[in-house]
Formats: C-alpha cells, structure tokens, sequence
C-alpha cells in the first residue's frame, strides 16, 4: 500500500469513523423569562413554565443539528419609565433549527465517551399576540405625551360640541410572526445505551418589540394629531435594534434511534 493511501485513511478515519447514521428524538422542559422594555422586573411573578420537543440529526460525535419547537406562557411585571409595568400571560411558539457542537467527542450510550458540554446556535420562527387597546394607549400617553404607537394606530373623531379633532383609540389584537436568532449552552450525558439527558440555558433574540406591547415605546410622531402619518417620527427601535429577548433554561430526555447501519466508532 502506497504512501499517500496510508495518509488518506489516516485523514478520512477521524471523520468517517464515526460515520454511524443516528439521530435523537427528545422532549424538553423547563422555565422562561423576558428582557425587553421592562426594567427592574420581578423575576418571582415572571418566570414561566415552558415545553417541547426536538429531533436532532447527529452527524457525527461532535456535529449535530436539532429542530425543536417551545411553547408556553410569557409574563412580566416589573416598571415601565419608573412607573408599575406588566404584560400577559400570553403564549410564545417558537420553531428552530440550530447546530450543535460538542466541546468532548460524544457517542450517546457509549461507555468511553459519557459527557460533554455543548453550545449550540441557529434561526428560529417566533409567534404571539400583540393587544393594544385604550387603557394601554393612556398609559402610553402618560408616559410619552407624543407616542407614535398611540398617534398611529387612533382614529381622530370630531368632538360636536367643541368642534375639535379629538383622539379616539381603537383596540388592536393579532399574531405576529418574527424571526429570531438563538443560542445557548449545555451539558449532556446519558443513562443508558439509547437515553439520554441535558441541562441548557438557550437565549433567543427576537427581531420584534412587541412581545411586551410596547412597541418601540419611547419613540415619538412630530406630527402627533389628526394628521399624523407616521413617517415623520423619532425611533430607538428597527429590525436589529433595542428589540425582546426570551431566556429558556431547562432538561432535555433524548432517544436514540438508528438510521442505517450498526455503529462503529473508532475507538
């Protein structure tokens, strides 16, 4: 056998020796928190149950990519500007896909490889309800005299008696769907030859402001009044900006299933 074939395998083993086709299907659960607009919140009435569930493709003993869906509620009290604050409980889903990397090589079930700390990143899909109504538009308006959210979104009606454009809040509830950009940190090992188990911390950033209804709350309409547009206004908010983000720490229970042909590490 030539040289140069002994250095190919040489090379190839390392990452085709543990060329086993094997994938994870796990539950997840855990508790979420919110930082966003709030300020001194008060983490014990603002910590949430949250779930779900993932399947993780793993392509080889460091490598691997999850797709996991979370669900649960969102809530938060705390102080808006000094003044008493809160939102929900409302519900967050959030769909991802996120590579994973171990820091230790890492076969689930084998005896030579039973822990490794991991990080892990990717793009997720956000969804949930954003309420504006009138008790929010007058605290609003307490707070920021020309808020634009407020400006934009009433309907200016004419006051009969006093022949005056007078403001007149109409509510305003839908389900908004915004990217995010996720990443986190854990630890894993397992308890057997097919289960596993893992603690992680998973910090998500949304691409929105809305999670807490208050969008962009600061900001305000030069133009505020009847003929406000909203186009000439000051912002501190825009697509990467001074935007929520949701904290997810939990355990994860993981399956191991097979995929093709019987494992052979190389160790």
């Amino acid at each position: 056998m030539s040289k140069r074939v002994l250095v190919f395998i040489a090379v190839l083993l390392p990452v085709s020796g543990f060329a086993q086709e094997t994938a994870d299907l796990g539950i997840w659960g855990g508790a979420s928190a919110y930082w966003g607009d709030l300020t001194k919140v008060d983490y014990t009435q603002s910590v949430n149950p949250l779930y779900g569930a993932f399947f993780r493709y793993n392509f080889n003993s460091r490598y691997s990519l999850r797709m996991m869906y979370v669900t649960g509620n969102m809530h938060a009290v705390g102080k808006m500007e000094n003044q008493p604050w809160e939102f929900g409980p409302k519900r967050i889903h959030t769909m991802s896909l996120m590579a994973e990397i171990n820091y230790l090589e890492y076969i689930l079930g084998a005896k030579k490889t039973p822990v490794s700390p991991y990080i892990m990143g990717g793009l997720g899909l956000s969804g949930y309800m954003y309420h504006f109504n009138k008790d929010l538009a007058g605290r609003l308006l307490a707070l920021n005299p020309l808020s634009m959210e407020v400006s934009v979104r009433s309907d200016w009606v004419l006051n009969e008696i006093t022949q005056k454009k007078e403001l007149g809040i109409y509510e305003s509830e839908r389900f908004v769907r915004k990217p995010s950009l996720l990443f986190g940190m854990g630890v894993k090992t397992h308890l057997g030859p097919r289960f596993g188990i893992a603690a992680e911390c998973i910090l998500q950033k949304l691409f929105d402001d809305r999670l807490d209804d208050l969008n962009d709350p600061l900001a305000y309409d030069r133009n505020f009044g009847p003929e406000a547009t909203g186009t000439d206004g000051i912002t501190f908010t825009d697509f990467l900006h001074n935007n929520d983000y949701t904290a997810y720490v939990g355990l994860t229970l993981t399956y191991k299933i097979y995929l093709g042909k019987v494992i052979c590490p190389v160790y």
